[in-house]
């Protein structure tokens, strides 16, 4: 069945009973409203072949009437309507609703769009509830001999009221009788004979079904006060008894609850319940695992947008909204394609799950990837792919119900500009019509494509939004975005000034949503909803490139200033924000290429910036740091920061401290663009330091290693005038010949001071430990001293993840005489500063436990189990274990890439342990559910590994130890 074949059952508020003609395991055929213009509609019988046969018309009201039962044809095939005479009633219903749901889950695996299950769904109930009612009824009759019958009527509401059941779903109901007459005093025998006959069947055939028993005037009555019931009567729909009760509930209902001056009050109800509600659920379209019915761009929000419709304008479908002129045709057609998809995903959801479900979670999206036939390749999975489209489809539904809406309130799309209070001109395309931007004649975008590139700019430069007007308008003319507009001269000068203006980032949103940046800029569109299956990745990264873009600009905010004061001075000073604006938007631009995207990017960089008409200096410079974008980021958190010559090298690939300038603010922006949390002190103390250094490098203008033997004279000179009086100079001069130089020249005076102090305490103790708090950048540093022992770092990091303290990096030293000075960095297992001395307390009794012997480090670490959020489900990270040779002089560095998991850097410093490795410094970082471990090590005589046997016997010792089998590459 073709998707506009099927479009009835996103009527919400005025929907058709889509009764089943048969319904059997190879065709399910519907029955078809569509409005015509006016207000009246047809009834349309879609057969197998696709026949149409037109029933009758009538004029559209608030609700649609119900849809007389049509006689089924009866074949062998064919499901026959259900039968609840003799006593086997819970049997017979049971056996109707099971073979009902087998046939649509063979329809749904054959491809049946969304809306088809949903009615058919609605249709298999309808004929289940309307014959349940029909035999309580009849029964009911005939024990009340003499008695007179109730006039009762049964309601569907909700979902199931708007004919958009999905399996599993709940099915409301309400009970409805009049309140006149004999039943003045509320529900009489007769009513709770029948209630009781429907609810005992109901209940035994474990449909989730919400029942309620109402007379008119009580639903009336509690509608006036309670949104859920008023919004609820907009979704009623009639299935079976006396037709004349539902139709004085909706007289009623549309003169008390739905009046004129009653409805604004409704509409501002609703939208804060919208919003509300989307903040509940994450507060974008974009969260990784997105709720499919009550998330932003989930199916509640044409719910809302429909329910506005209806109560405002008596508009009950999309289809309406076109022909009423709130929608345009094309937008309503996808607007219908987007829900379609969501209902279908929807439905997998609870075929698949056997329940219902409408959280979109890791595993699900995983097992939808195969489902919707898409497959993995070298570009992206196909979990990704599947993602993309379904954001696509989301962002689609969050933006035209927002139109819908305002447009509800404020009217249908115009031809004409708008009529204005207050008026100031622009030129003559464009004014200022009580305070926004609109058109000053209608042909502006027609007369000059080139004027919906100004209409941004305006924006821009004004500060100023756009009319519903102007919108539109260029939703009707973004055809004109062709190659001789992209080519433009005049369009490059008005987006450069755009990314200049100080308000780039709301701009180029707006843009975004209305679909003209991704025409204008075709390699951002391949970006579009793209999705990164990871839990560090929050939004997609078109959404993340706008948002980095948002970060960057907020630079120059007065919080900004104070929460970042260096990053923000640095961004007051550049001289051209637009390129710097570019670049930031551009970063991203080579993920729909696969991997090695910033590579891959750099080289789109020169088509793009050329079009824009940028000089050669300024397109070098974007290429260069869409190229580098993560340099800064990778050597800051991945490598040794003390290592000279990894500074110099960092130095001299970004050149000059202009460019340093440029790449620390793009760093900073992307980082914090990334999603909540994943800025974090640790980082930028890390980023600034890295920065500070090659800036040093930088202005001394030369890209030598500095000669260590003339610095470490001045620095123990220095050190033994600090101790003087408590710590005499030839020990000071023994310290300096127990550690190797990189220590002296790593560490300032009065740091070595500390730990000369503390080595000399160790004596004959198991070890001692001193904490200091950094509260600024939210870290504790933790000294540890004690002798050494085979597998020590191990038992350190045992120790710490038994107490849920998280390691985020370490130096370890180890003196010529035997003695351990370790300084760790550490925060909480929430990323927090740690200042509870008692937890501090229970850290060193458990170490000085495990040094002397008492306790056993593994019994420790195994006591700290998983909790609820580590057994959900999340996506796979690939491990990967890198040998190092080449990034340092003195050290093999190990990085490791795995699955993040409770005891991690005690599994891995365990095998390097049991691999005779020596560990010198750690490095470690979290991206998500992805941990990436950094281990700079020597072997047992003090050498870096070269052997390329023992280097594959690390890798193989590594990948066992996280119980992963190494690639067969490797045993190549």
């Amino acid at each position: 069945m073709r998707l506009d074949s099927c479009y009835c059952a996103h009527e919400p508020q005025a929907l058709l009973l889509a009764q089943p003609l048969e319904i059997n395991r190879l065709n399910v055929s519907f029955i078809k409203t569509s409005f015509r213009p006016g207000g009246s509609k047809r009834r349309q019988v879609l057969g197998a072949g696709g026949g149409k046969k037109i029933l009758h018309s009538e004029k559209a009201g608030l609700f649609m009437t119900h849809q007389k039962l049509i006689e089924r044809k009866q074949t062998e095939t064919a499901l026959q309507p259900i039968d609840l005479s003799g006593n086997d009633v819970l049997a017979k219903v049971k056996e109707y609703l099971k073979k009902g749901v087998e046939a649509l889950w063979e329809r749904h695996r054959q491809g049946a769009s969304g809306f088809e299950i949903v009615e058919g769904y609605t249709a298999l109930i309808d004929g289940f509830i309307k014959a349940l009612f029909e035999k309580a009824e009849s029964g009911v009759r005939s024990q009340e001999s003499g008695g007179k019958k109730q006039e009762t009527a049964v309601v569907a509401l909700g979902g199931y009221g708007r004919g958009e059941l999905n399996i599993k779903s709940d099915i409301d109901l309400m009970l409805l009788y009049s309140g006149g007459g004999i039943l003045q005093s509320g529900p009489g025998p007769y009513i709770e004979k029948l209630t009781q006959k429907i609810l005992y069947i109901i209940w035994d055939t474990g449909l989730d079904v919400g029942f309620s028993t109402r007379s008119v005037k009580e639903c009336i009555s509690l509608a006036k006060d309670d949104l859920k019931t008023k919004t609820a009567i907009l979704d009623a729909r009639f299935i079976a008894g006396e037709k004349a009760v539902f139709d004085e509930f909706r007289e009623r209902a549309q003169k008390e609850i739905f009046r004129e001056k009653n409805i604004e009050k409704f509409i501002r109800e609703k939208t804060d319940e919208s919003k509300a509600r989307q903040a509940k659920y994450g507060g974008s379209v974009y969260i990784l695992e997105p709720n499919v019915k009550e998330g932003d761009g989930g199916l509640r929000d044409i719910h809302t947008a429909l329910w506005v419709a209806k109560a405002k304008h008596g508009i009950g479908s999309i289809d309406a909204l076109a022909e009423r002129g709130f929608l345009l045709r094309d937008a309503a057609e996808r607007l219908k394609t987007s829900v379609d998809f969501l209902l279908k995903v929807r439905n997998e959801l609870h075929f698949e799950s056997k329940k219902k479900t409408d959280q979109l979670s890791f595993d699900h999206q995983e097992k939808m990837a195969r489902a919707f036939g898409f497959e993995d390749t070298k570009e992206s999975l196909a979990v990704e792919k599947f993602m993309r489209q379904y954001y696509r489809h989301a962002s689609d539904i969050s933006y035209f119900s927002t139109l819908i809406i305002n447009r509800c309130i404020h009217g249908p799309v115009s031809p004409q500009p708008s009529r204005c209070k207050t008026e100031k001109g622009i030129d003559k395309d464009f004014k200022i019509c009580d305070g926004v931007l609109t058109l000053a004649h209608e042909k502006a975008f027609e007369d000059s494509p080139v004027n919906i590139m100004r209409a941004f700019e305006d924006c821009a430069r004004l500060g100023a939004t756009m009319d519903n007007f102007t919108r539109d308008r260029i939703i009707r003319n973004r055809f004109r975005i062709d190659e001789k507009f992209i080519a433009s001269k005049e369009a490059g000068e008005s987006f450069l000034n755009i990314l200049k203006s100080g308000r780039a980032s709301e701009t180029l949103q707006e843009m975004h949503r209305l679909k003209v940046l991704e025409r204008y800029m075709p390699e951002f569109g391949d970006i579009t909803c793209r999705v990164q299956h990871d839990m560090y990745h929050v939004y997609t990264v078109d959404i993340h490139s706008l948002f980095t873009v948002r970060e960057l600009e907020k630079l120059k905010s007065d919080e900004y200033k104070k929460k970042f004061p260096l990053l923000a001075q640095i961004m007051e000073e550049v001289k051209q924000p637009e390129i710097i604006a570019l670049s930031v938007l551009l970063h991203d631009i080579g993920k729909s290429l696969g991997k090695g995207h910033a590579e891959k990017g750099a080289e789109l960089v020169p088509k793009i910036c050329g079009r824009l008409g940028l000089s050669d200096d300024n397109i070098a410079a974007v290429k260069f740091l869409v190229k580098n974008h993560l340099i800064l980021a990778d050597t800051a958190q991945y490598r040794d920061l003390h290592d000279e010559r990894l500074i110099i090298e960092f130095a001299k690939q970004v050149g000059d401290a202009e460019r340093l300038n440029l790449l620390y603010i793009l760093t900073f922006a992307d980082v914090r663009a990334v999603g909540p949390e994943v800025w974090t002190q640790w980082k930028a103390t890390l980023f600034q330091e890295l920065y500070f250094k090659a800036l040093t490098v930088l202005e001394r203008g030369t890209f030598e290693i500095e000669e260590a033997k003339t610095k470490l004279p001045a620095i123990m000179r220095g050190v033994a005038e600090l101790l003087q009086g408590e710590i005499g100079k030839d020990a000071v001069e023994d310290y300096f010949q127990l550690l190797p130089q990189r220590y002296f020249l790593a560490n300032g005076a009065e740091t070595i001071v500390e730990h000369i102090k503390i080595v000399h305490q160790l004596n004959d103790k198991p070890c001692i430990m001193r904490v200091k708090q950094n509260l600024e950048r939210q870290y504790s540093e933790v000294t540890l001293c004690t002798l050494d022992a085979h597998g020590l770092f191990s038992k350190i990091t045992g120790v710490m993840a038994a107490n849920n303290v998280n390691i985020l990096g370490a130096q370890i030293n180890t003196l010529k005489n035997g003695v351990v000075l370790d300084v760790l960095y550490v925060n909480s297992s929430t990323a927090e500063i740690i200042t509870d001395d008692r937890k501090w307390a229970n850290v060193e009794r458990d170490l000085t436990d495990v040094l002397t012997g008492k306790a056993a480090v593994e019994r420790l670490v195994s006591r700290r189990g998983p909790s609820i959020l580590d057994k959900k489900a999340k996506p796979k990270v690939h491990t990967r274990v890198d040998v190092d040779n080449e990034v340092s002089d003195a050290f093999t560095v190990i990085d490791i890439h795995t699955q993040d998991r409770i005891g991690l850097l005690y599994t891995i410093t365990s095998a390097l342990s049991k691999l005779g490795l020596y560990i010198h410094i750690a490095k470690i970082a979290t991206k998500g559910d992805a941990a990436t471990d950094i281990f700079y090590v020597k072997d047992i005589f003090g050498q870096k590994i070269y052997y390329k046997e023992r280097l594959k016997e690390i890798r193989k010792a590594i990948f066992e130890a996280l119980g992963e089998e190494a690639p067969k590459q490797d045993e190549e």
